[in-house]
């Protein structure tokens, strides 16, 4: 074999091999931002219902198949995750929800899982300390029959707001039952809504007394109108700024409560124009 030929066969063995690396490699591809391997991803897919990893680029998914068909979407840049053989799905989809009000509950206090009455006025000595005198303290969730003891003095059941009233002298606080029909004042929110053992049940709702004739902080139905009016009376008086500061982290919070639990999508059932101007312009600029 004489040296010509010796290159041309020389050329040709390269050739082979380079075929043979870029058929196992596949062509060149823009790196992914993300990729998800070592899982089991659940691909909604009837063809291809399973993957080993997926590569996601942007809000865009860019690939899913085996750990080594994904591996060259990996490039410096790219976050590479782990699953450990651990279950990946598509984002959960709420059908019918309320965006704001989602948020708004995660700014209150949560009394849903409040064993007793002393539970709830404890939390509520732990929100004072972080909260500005005049303030409102919000919450809801509580259920006088959920409880694992009686509260004591009680009137039908419910607690009187004095226990309430001594931790929280300089902060009006409204406890929303959990079913929504009925609020616990404490006495500098009776205070402010003008109320006192005189005040008249209005249509539909009760204000419910002691023996004595005083009010116990206990207001059902429409009588929790009469609190609210004042609370926005309070409310209305804030700056655009402290509106707007305030729209904001009620979004951000309903974002990161949404994400925590998989949900990615959300139908927003009543939501208003300015609110959607606000989704706008934060999905736009987050930081603006």
């Amino acid at each position: 074999m004489n040296a010509r030929s010796g290159w041309r066969r020389t050329i040709e063995l390269a050739c082979i091999v380079l075929a043979v690396w870029m058929s196992g490699c596949g062509p060149r591809v823009v790196p992914a931002d993300m990729v998800l391997h070592n899982g089991k991803i659940a691909t909604v897919d009837a063809a291809k219902p399973h993957a080993e990893a997926i590569a996601i680029r942007g809000d865009v998914i860019a690939a899913v198949g085996t750990n080594e068909e994904i591996e060259r979407y990996i490039g410096e840049s790219t976050q590479v995750i782990d699953l450990a053989g651990m279950l990946a799905v598509p984002g959960l989809i709420e059908g019918h929800g309320h965006f704001t009000g989602l948020g708004e509950a995660k700014m209150n206090l949560d009394l849903t899982r409040a064993a007793n009455w002393d539970e709830i006025t404890a939390m509520v000595a732990e929100a004072v300390k972080k909260t500005k005198p005049g303030d409102y303290i919000l919450g809801r969730g509580w259920h006088q029959e959920k409880w694992d003891r009686k509260p004591s003095p009680a009137v039908e059941g419910f607690p009187v707001h004095d226990s309430l009233s001594r931790i929280s002298p300089d902060n009006p606080v409204l406890l929303t039952h959990a079913s929504g029909h009925a609020t616990f004042a404490n006495s500098k929110a009776m205070a402010l809504a003008g109320i006192t053992r005189r005040t008249p049940n209005p249509p539909g709702g009760e204000i419910l007394h002691d023996s004595r004739g005083n009010p116990i902080g206990i207001f059902r139905e429409t009588a929790s109108g009469l609190l609210r009016k004042a609370y926005a009376e309070v409310r209305s008086k804030r700056t655009p700024e402290e509106v707007q500061a305030e729209a904001r982290k009620v979004v951000e919070l309903a974002v990161k409560e949404c994400l925590s639990k998989g949900l990615t999508t959300f139908h927003d059932a009543g939501a208003s124009f300015e609110t959607i101007d606000l989704y706008r312009k934060m999905g736009d600029d987050p930081r603006g």
